[in-house]
């Protein structure tokens, strides 16, 4: 009873439950891998021919395209009929016409001849003899040229078999353009020359057999050449021969009425299936007997050890710290246990200390983000006092004065993390008369429904960087009055939100992309609006207590900035 529950037991168990579905999934696809690869090895065979059958009628086709070429732009062709036979000027007109035909009869692929046919005279250049394919041209002309007459007009060209025994191969395709009731002007591709280009690839008994098909509507008629040593059958699939099984494969032209045949030996095909077969049925055998083998050896060594080790690590990651390893006879591991006995030790010592000092350097970040000071404020604020001295505006040196004084003791002199609505809007305030003074007439800020919110708890400076902002880069035009809304609002039961809004520009595309981003914003002058620096602090003290959204007011376009807080009261 207990072998059944010991770990060796089990992990035998386990490999064997694992090991039946595998080695029966590999027998199964071994009874079904024999007419996987048979499919598998014929498609590609299928495309091999494919692509023949492609290049073949687009060889064709150039000649159709060379046909139609001649027949209506040479002008010797077209001036030939104009001619009496035996003038001179039909001679000269003959013999250019002879030179270009026998010029271009070697440069198509196939092209056996090409010929200007009239009854009473044969133009044609050639591949082959000469005296034969004049006999066979007239004689099949004679007998045929009228037999696509309604659809041999300019560009409807058709290729068609023909059969004569005066061409090597006996068969032939043959295609021409009436040019007029007399002329016809065509060419002669043998069935023997694309019999030759599909024997290139298949050539062997090993390999394969081919052969070309007439076609009708209901298939495949009548071979026209042959497969050497095989019966010819143009309905099956499968050709027996020799004691061999042959695969059969047929591709049908797109320009004529003839198909393409390739007969592949089963045994090429299958040629390789035995070795995987053997290898199926040896491999569960052999990595059953290695793999027991094996679990035995790392069951002792590695899996045992390496479990209490894990098992000492979850209770550290629990929290219980007085965890301690056995030792171990393996020197590795004899190691790891007193590096982790020693490691839990230092962590219970330090743990508390660790502490603490997050929560100093917590304190640290956020007095730190809130003593950030902007210099240009600075800067303009003692440019403007100079300039009221300069024209002796006392009053206003000493209002700017004061209500500047009070500005920067609230940011340098504030070491609470946490103040009052109240004490936050007031200091806004000042900034505000500070601007005001600075843009006399052309500034003004309105708080409305702030009051049931006054004594609630909030972080320092997270509103007044959005109101300098507001007016540093939504200010632009200095001649209209630039107004300012702060209004307060309860968002739920356990927050309120403060939402500032302007008339001024508002945010750009690119910066409302990036503030949704989550990324720093800088200006112009690559100086940074302090939003990156109010998000760190709000994550910092709320988490995903609290939140801002940024967008553009729909009516007057103006930037609207919404943050929401939790509520805290005052002394709470």
């Amino acid at each position: 009873m207990r072998f059944r529950q010991s770990v060796k037991y089990r992990l035998m168990i386990g490999f064997v439950l694992v090991m039946i579905p595998i080695i029966a999934y590999m027998l199964f696809n071994n009874s079904i891998s024999r007419e996987l690869v048979k499919t598998k090895v014929s498609e590609t065979y299928s495309n091999t021919l494919s692509i023949f059958s492609g290049q073949i009628d687009h060889y064709l086709m150039q000649i159709d395209d060379y046909l139609y070429k001649m027949a209506v732009l040479d002008p010797d062709i077209g001036l030939l009929s104009s001619y009496p036979v035996n003038s001179n000027e039909y001679t000269l007109t003959k013999v250019r016409i002879d030179a270009k035909l026998n010029r271009d009869v070697g440069v198509y692929n196939l092209l056996n001849s090409v010929f200007l046919f009239q009854p009473n005279d044969i133009i044609f250049g050639i591949e082959s003899l000469y005296g034969e394919t004049h006999k066979l041209i007239n004689a099949h002309m004679l007998a045929n040229k009228d037999r696509q007459d309604e659809m041999l007009l300019y560009g409807k060209t058709n290729w068609y078999i023909g059969e004569s025994e005066r061409i090597d191969g006996k068969y032939f395709l043959i295609n021409y353009i009436k040019i007029n009731d007399s002329i016809y002007f065509g060419a002669i591709v043998t069935i023997k020359a694309i019999h030759e280009l599909l024997l290139i690839q298949w050539n062997d008994g090993e390999i394969g057999y081919s052969d070309i098909y007439l076609t009708e509507e209901n298939g495949l008629t009548a071979a026209l050449t042959g497969l050497e040593g095989l019966e010819q059958d143009s309905t099956s699939s499968i050709i027996e021969s020799n004691e061999r099984e042959f695969v059969i494969m047929d591709q049908f032209s797109d320009v004529t009425n003839v198909a393409y045949r390739l007969a592949i030996p089963e045994k090429t095909i299958m040629k390789e299936l035995l070795f995987f077969r053997n290898a199926t049925l040896v491999a569960p055998i052999f990595f059953l007997v290695v793999l027991g083998l094996y679990v035995l050896f790392m069951q002792r060594m590695l899996f045992k050890p390496l479990h209490e080790l894990m098992l000492g690590m979850k209770k550290i990651s629990l929290g219980n710290l007085g965890v301690r390893l056995k030792h171990n006879k393996t020197v590795e591991f004899d190691f790891l246990a007193n590096t982790f006995n020693d490691m839990a030790e230092q962590v219970k010592n330090l743990k508390i200390d660790v502490y603490e000092e997050q929560l100093r350097v917590k304190q640290g970040e956020l007095k730190q983000l809130q003593s950030q000071i902007n210099p240009h404020f600075y800067m303009n604020s003692l440019n403007i006092i100079y300039n009221f001295a300069v024209l002796e505006e006392m009053e206003s040196v000493k209002k700017m004065s004061l209500h500047l004084a009070d500005y920067f003791r609230f940011i340098m002199t504030s070491n609470q993390e946490m103040i009052t609505l109240r004490e936050e809007l007031k200091h806004i305030e000042n900034y505000i008369v500070i601007q005001q003074l600075r843009f006399p007439n052309r500034l003004e800020m309105n708080m409305l429904d702030v009051e049931p919110y006054l004594d609630y708890r909030i972080t320092a400076l997270t509103i007044q960087p959005f109101i300098e902002n507001a007016i540093v880069h939504g200010f632009k035009n200095r001649k209209q009055m630039f107004r300012i809304l702060v209004t307060a609002k309860q968002a739920t039961a356990t927050t309120f939100t403060i939402t500032i809004a302007d008339n001024g520009t508002g945010f750009t595309a690119e910066v409302l992309e990036k503030l949704q981003r989550r990324e720093p914003i800088v200006d112009e002058q690559r100086r940074s609006l302090g939003i990156g620096n109010v998000i760190e602090r709000l994550e910092l003290l709320y988490g995903a207590r609290a939140s801002i959204a940024f967008s553009n007011h729909a009516e007057t376009g103006g930037a609207v900035v919404d943050i929401t807080f939790p509520i805290q009261e005052e002394g709470s």
